[in-house]
């Protein structure tokens, strides 16, 4: 595309997607790399008061949903193997080298290495799971087959540990590296065996669920598990209940694809009948700095893998993921819920009550800690 051609792109998109969704694909559409410094700042820095203006009010709050749409209605697994099935080599250069986890870390002191904060995180989660050798145990969307791997260390046992993904890139790694469980198979459209799982686990794939496929979703893994068993999440919700200005441009990135509301998102799993054992955020700023830095500093065999456009892309996507945070639209959380041992589906008063009400100061609070824990 030529730079006229992409001009005109940008201004058609601009005013029918918004201008975030118009500037960035005029980046990545660049037949040049993008300069990673200055795309970093670009992206996460100051604006003008008339374009952060502009930036959080187009599209319109009733163009939002029509321009998403179509994108919602689209296979899964397009927007999966969109994003994911790029190449493995290409993960391979900026995820850690460790557990290949392409979730949020956790850095407590701000001077961990990637590998350090990754297994600080997995470390978290396992307690979280508590898992047992001889439970059987459900990745929801295993990636690389990270923290399987960190389950089987900690337990010994991998005969008893599943996976469903829908990204055939990722599904032969694991066959190949780790012999894992992994079936192809879509964990939202699914029907599963009932009381047959011990703990069941989710890690950033869901965000991958629809706002309106989460209920049903929920009660689904309630079926599933048996009586005392635990889910476990760590997935990225938006605060609004409204469609933010931004949801076009994330199409770009992830096709298909809107995040949830929190409070939509608790009170989905309370309906199912879930009690909430853990609840607590995590910052995913620093672990995308830290991935953005590894693809700037493999510029040259990124782009060799993937191309020009695949690196654009992802140039572009991490601070843009950064913002996403730090602008407070969203937030990462880490949540255990309980399937009560008496299987009684009476609702218990939880810590989503407290935020049930919309966007209120509790919930700002609650993003407020999470912007600040850095």
């Amino acid at each position: 595309m030529n730079l006229l051609a992409r001009h005109l792109a940008c201004a058609v998109e601009s005013l029918i997607y918004g201008p975030v969704y118009g500037k960035l694909q005029f980046m990545i559409r660049s037949p040049e790399p993008l300069d990673p410094d200055e795309t970093w700042n670009f992206l996460t820095g100051k604006l003008n008061p008339i374009a952060d203006w502009i930036r959080w009010r187009w599209p319109p709050p009733f163009l939002r949903p029509l321009v998403v749409a179509a994108k919602l209605r689209q296979d899964h697994v397009l927007g999966i193997a969109d994003h994911y099935d790029i190449s493995n080599d290409f993960y391979e250069l900026w995820l850690d080298k460790k557990y290949m986890f392409y979730t949020a870390a956790d850095f407590p002191n701000g001077d961990e290495s990637l590998e350090e904060a990754q297994t600080l995180k997995a470390n978290f989660l396992l307690d979280l799971i508590r898992p047992q050798a001889g439970e059987k145990i459900l990745d929801l969307g295993p990636g690389w087959g990270a923290m399987l791997k960190h389950i089987y260390q900690h337990t010994g046992d991998k005969e008893n540990l599943y996976g469903f993904t829908i990204s055939k890139e990722q599904l032969e790694y694991n066959r190949t590296h780790d012999g894992f469980n992994v079936e192809f198979r879509n964990f939202i459209t699914t029907e599963y065996p009932e009381s047959f799982f011990d703990k069941i686990f989710s890690i950033e794939s869901f965000e991958h669920v629809r706002p309106n496929e989460m209920r049903q979703l929920a009660a689904k893994l309630y079926h599933a598990l048996k009586p005392g068993g635990i889910v476990m999440h760590q997935v990225s919700l938006r605060l609004p209940v409204p469609i933010p200005a931004n949801a076009p441009a994330v199409q770009i990135f992830f096709p298909g694809t809107i995040a949830t509301p929190y409070i939509h998102f608790i009170h989905d799993f309370e309906a199912a009948g879930f009690r909430i054992v853990h609840l607590s955020l995590a910052d995913y700023r620093p672990t995308l700095r830290h991935w953005f830095e590894r693809l700037k500093a493999n510029r040259e065999r990124a782009i060799e893998i993937a191309g020009v456009r695949a690196f654009n892309r992802y140039l572009c996507f991490f601070p843009v993921a950064w913002r996403f945070f730090d602008d407070g639209i969203g937030m990462t959380v880490r949540i255990a819920l309980e399937k009560p041992a008496a299987q009684t589906r009476s609702r218990t008063k939880t810590a989503g009550d407290a935020l049930s009400a919309p966007m209120q100061s509790p919930a700002e609070e609650l993003a407020g800690v999470a912007l600040r824990s850095t």
